[in-house]
């Protein structure tokens, strides 16, 4: 499913308590997200120095999910959805919209490899949850990929500070916009 619908689908999830909810840019709670994503990222090499493959993969997707949620805080969105997270990331700072902020933007261009999250850190959040679920809803403690898992989950996180350092009023204020439409799209379907 195209990440647009899933958003709008999210959005009409929002009165179960689920879904994807505006919210105002919240500074306070995206920084707590992203202290929960070092927190997991310490907990992570700890679980895995101790041979905990198992919930050392568990701790590496939990650090990007949270990252991810402290940028969702930071633009005025709350996602309580695993995959509507993921599509947030990919429809709002994937390549698609960093050519709609170029057009309107001129003085974006010089960010715009910042502000980008590029296919690579999307597909990290997704093997990574792929290999959480198989961990931890599975009989296996054992994970082959858990090396690659911490390392990508470290690339993640840090590239998601450098997304929220990035962003400015105005950036902020073209997701809202963007988010809104989708929102009154979501309500007119």
């Amino acid at each position: 499913m195209k990440t647009e619908n899933l958003i709008i689908n999210a959005f009409k999830r929002t009165k179960s308590r689920r879904g994807l909810r505006l919210l105002s840019p919240n500074n306070y709670l995206s920084e707590g997200h992203i202290k929960k994503a070092d927190h997991n990222l310490i907990v992570m090499t700890d679980l895995n120095e101790l041979g905990h493959e198992d919930w050392t993969v568990i701790t590496a997707y939990y650090a990007m999910y949270q990252s991810a949620l402290a940028l969702l805080a930071k633009t005025g969105m709350e996602s309580k959805e695993h995959a509507t997270t993921a599509a947030v990331l990919e429809y709002f700072f994937g390549d698609q919209l960093s050519k709609e902020l170029i057009e309107k933007f001129n003085e974006v261009k010089n960010k715009i490899d910042a502000i980008t999250i590029n296919e690579k850190y999307i597909d990290y959040l997704w093997k990574a949850k792929m290999a959480r679920e198989k961990v931890q809803y599975g009989i296996s403690i054992d994970c082959r990929e858990s090396s690659d898992i911490m390392q990508n989950a470290r690339d993640f996180v840090s590239k998601i500070k450098l997304v929220i350092s990035e962003l400015n009023d105005e950036l902020v204020e073209t997701i809202t916009n963007k988010t809104n439409e989708l929102k009154e799209k979501s309500e007119a379907s």
